[in-house]
């Protein structure tokens, strides 16, 4: 912009700037007047503190005009009383060439629009111009974000709305929302939900499972639907993902629902499994032959080890066993089940280091390309 572009006047879409002076000098009233002439602005004026509040309660004002010395207007405590009448309003300070100390105390106000005595009508336009493109980007601004509010509480209405649980993690697996359905069925709160991974929850475990469809979405980058069960809820659900794009950055929407089957009798058989698992008296541990770790547990196995379930969860699978049975026990079940059978008589250590007798009746288990040990014990 040329230095005659950036004196001229404002354009068209400025002709109702409202502009107030204070000042108590009638030169600087004066010039501002003159200097503005036939460029459309309405100029007021006023020298005391209350004309200047009573005004700009009844008028709303585009650009105002502090002059700093004024001795019976101290413009430090005036300031701070415009801005709460007149919070949009954009304010220019006249000052001399020694700026004031107390204007160091009034940062929190924004002030960034200075004109230094004697002024000319270059300045004074320059400076106007500038003030009045920071007000109309501010209004810009406010109505974006008016509108993006809007737009974020009409989004998580509609998703609130919807019974099934709904929630966004980042590639991460931290989730970023949720609907109302997921806290909900984590019967948890907001500050226990947001922020934590989603396996942690869902699956009480401390890195994501081996049949995680979020895994399997966010490296293959298509959906991804699967069936299976969540210790964090204890219900047996159907996953789908979907990988999405955000403003900074990417990630993961997860929409739980529940098994879509295609029988009656499906159901039924999948529902009773779940409560035969999670119900059962005898103590049940799944265990995945890909790294040897917990992968799930009954409540009777967490009573049995005084374990809480993210605690056993993900634990390696010899550290159950008491140690100078473990390598023969772990050898043993691996090569009775490898038939799909096994049945042995060893020793569990719980979380208390209290040895317990057992006798383990195992099965061996394919989900897939996944391969797991169910383990059964009864007390001896």
């Amino acid at each position: 912009m040329s230095r005659a572009e950036r004196g001229k006047p404002i354009k068209e879409v400025r002709m109702k700037t409202k502009i107030l002076v204070i000042s108590q000098d009638q030169e600087i009233v004066k010039n501002i007047n003159n200097f503005l002439e036939g460029t459309g602005f309405t100029i007021e004026s006023v020298s005391t503190a209350d004309n200047c509040l009573n005004r700009c309660r009844t008028e709303n004002f585009d650009v105002i005009f502090v002059d700093t010395h004024i001795p019976t207007l101290p413009f430090n405590l005036l300031i701070p009383d415009i801005k709460k009448t007149c919070p949009e309003s954009e304010i220019i300070l006249i000052t001399g060439h020694t700026v004031p100390e107390a204007l160091v105390k009034l940062e929190a106000y924004q002030l960034n629009n200075f004109l230094i005595l004697p002024l000319n009508a270059e300045r004074v336009k320059l400076t106007l111009n500038r003030a009045l493109r920071q007000l109309n980007l501010l209004k810009e601004n406010r109505r974006l974000l008016l509108n993006v509010t809007a737009a974020k509480k009409e989004w998580e209405a509609t998703v609130d709305a919807i019974e099934e649980p709904i929630f966004v993690t980042d590639f991460d697996y931290n989730i970023l929302r949720a609907n109302l359905a997921t806290f909900q069925m984590l019967q948890k709160g907001v500050h226990e939900v947001i922020g934590r991974k989603c396996y942690e929850l869902l699956h009480c475990a401390k890195d994501p499972v081996p049949d995680c469809p979020g895994k399997k979405a966010r490296d293959s980058g298509e959906p991804v639907t699967d069936t299976l069960s969540f210790k964090g809820i204890k219900r047996r659900m159907t996953c789908s993902v979907y990988p999405q794009v955000f403003a900074n950055g990417g990630g993961l929407v997860h929409y739980l629902h529940e098994s879509s089957t295609t029988t009656e009798q499906e159901a039924q058989t999948m529902a009773k499994y779940d409560r035969l698992f999670d119900d059962a008296a005898v103590p049940i541990i799944v265990v995945s032959l890909d790294d040897y770790k917990i992968t799930d547990a009954n409540q009777s196995a967490l009573n049995l080890l005084a374990y809480d379930p993210e605690n056993l969860v993900d634990m390696d699978w010899e550290n159950i066993f008491a140690r100078d049975v473990r390598e023969s026990t772990i050898n043993e079940l691996l090569q009775q089940v490898s038939s799909g059978y096994a049945r042995i008589e060893t020793k569990l250590l719980d979380k208390n280091y209290r040895e317990i007798n057992v006798r383990v009746i195992a099965n061996l288990v394919e989900v897939g390309t996944f391969r797991y040990i169910e383990m059964f014990f009864v007390q001896q």
